[in-house]
């Protein structure tokens, strides 16, 4: 994949090699103590691959079809488990230790196709995606982020390679790309969005080229999804599970996506602070998105990495206010991180290559300085997170304070009381499942009143 002869050669890419060696062993540092973090979605991910991997079909905890999430995902740690013979929590420190490297070397080779590229901005840029709190809280934990991310990346340079080329080629490695993001992530509709206005608006081409690759898009992004859907309806009558319609009101929904940005600068969180940031977020992707084409400079991975962030979160925005999920947490905005970072600062060494000495010498200055306030943050939040890993483990269902607890020694020494032909019911039917390796259903709760009545 090229934007430049050897993009992401080693041999340009030294600093970025370096970077994502020091992202695998974060990862191992994080995971010595118990393991790879654990949450009630990582135990639908284990069980669906523990499942698969013994013939027994995309089926979760509870012994019931997967809805909730696509099938990308598991079916990758399936393949791993098969050919590894190993289980996936015996693996996935390594795993997410090789993604998060790769997602280093990956955004720091993308750098290199930018405009005004700079070995020093590079460098800053890698030690803030590497120090993260958000991406490092994704990398720890059995997530299906933590492919989707490395998913938006590959598809910035592919689809910047097609309007840079105006190659169809780069068009079917785009679509491919967002085929697979489909199938890692629901969300990754976004991508569909993203590559569906990115070749309607691709100026290079007369208007019945750019419909003709729209569709040719559109058409081969969506066939997995459609299959996905389509096998979750036929089995459950459910397309992606059970989606609550949304009570929250649009300010509020701006509030929590907002808060999260609040908790990445590590501030507190305001409700008129959260609203402004989202929509300076808003607003910043949109001016580059706009600016970049009317100056007609949209082949330059600036407009394409502002378009990818405008969209994904407008549609995070828009799916909140259709479907009752939880508060946005760092996990779901995490995807913009770098793309954010990135439409933040992509323009500094440009500015600073056009401007006389005593100029370059004061952004310079302070833009270490930010920078240096921004690390001090990232590097103390780092600090207080490694602290709790190092002597409990990553939050979830293999930290201590749950390992520990009264029921969980309970259960871990007393699995034989359960009668396998007495179905198992509990108000964490995923817990159940992860200590003792049973499925078990999920009690019904307030917030699905229809299902409840079903059950009860």
């Amino acid at each position: 994949m090229q934007l430049k002869s050897n993009l992401f050669s080693p041999s340009r890419n030294l600093d970025s090699l370096l970077a994502a060696v020091i992202a695998f062993v974060i990862i191992q540092v994080f995971s010595k103590h118990s393991g790879i973090g654990i949450s009630p979605d990582s135990v639908t991910y284990l069980a669906a691959s523990r499942h698969m991997v013994h013939g027994l079909g995309f089926i979760s905890f509870d012994n019931q079809p997967v809805v909730d999430f696509p099938f990308a995902y598991p079916f990758l740690l399936t393949i791993i488990s098969f050919i590894s013979r190993l289980d996936v929590l015996q693996f996935a420190p390594l795993l997410n230790g090789i993604l998060f490297g790769g997602l280093l070397y990956l955004s720091g080779s993308i750098m290199n196709g930018f405009n005004k590229s700079s070995g020093w901005y590079k460098r800053i840029l890698l030690l803030c995606f590497l120090f993260s709190p958000a991406l490092q809280e994704v990398y720890s934990m059995l997530w299906s982020e933590t492919v989707f991310i490395i998913l938006i990346l590959l598809f910035i340079p592919a689809i910047n390679n097609y309007l840079k080329f105006n190659s169809r080629k780069w068009l079917l490695i785009s679509a491919a790309i967002c085929a697979i993001s489909c199938l890692t992530r629901y969300a990754g509709v976004f991508m569909m969005l993203t590559g569906g206005t990115i070749t309607f608006f691709n100026t290079g081409k007369a208007w019945s080229r750019r419909i003709i690759d729209c569709l040719i898009f559109g058409f081969l992004s969506i066939p997995f999804l459609l299959i996905n859907v389509i096998r979750n309806y036929y089995l459950t009558g459910l397309a992606t599970g059970i989606r609550p319609r949304s009570e929250v009101g649009i300010f509020k929904i701006m509030e929590y996506f907002g808060g999260v940005i609040c908790d990445w600068l590590l501030i507190e969180r305001r409700p008129g602070l959260s609203i402004f940031l989202t929509v300076l977020v808003l607003i910043l992707f949109a001016v580059i998105v706009v600016y970049c084409y009317l100056k007609n400079t949209i082949r330059g991975l600036n407009y394409v990495i502002a378009m990818t962030g405008l969209l994904y979160v407008s549609f995070m925005l828009f799916s909140y206010s259709i479907t009752r999920y939880e508060p946005f947490t760092s996990r779901l905005i995490a995807p913009i991180f770098i793309p954010l970072l990135w439409s933040l600062s992509s323009w500094i060494p440009g500015l600073v290559s056009e401007n006389s000495i005593r100029m370059k010498w004061l952004i310079v200055v302070s833009t270490l300085i930010l920078t240096a306030l921004f690390m001090n943050k990232q590097l103390t939040a780092d600090w207080e997170y490694y602290d709790g890993v190092r002597d409990a483990g990553v939050p979830g269902y293999r930290e201590d304070p749950f390992v520990k607890t009264e029921i969980v020694q309970f259960l871990e020494k007393n699995i034989n009381i359960f009668d396998p032909r007495v179905p198992i019911f509990s108000n964490a039917g995923d817990a159940v499942y992860f200590v003792t390796g049973l499925p078990a259903g999920q009690l019904p709760f307030t917030d699905f009143p229809k299902k409840s009545g079903t059950v009860l």
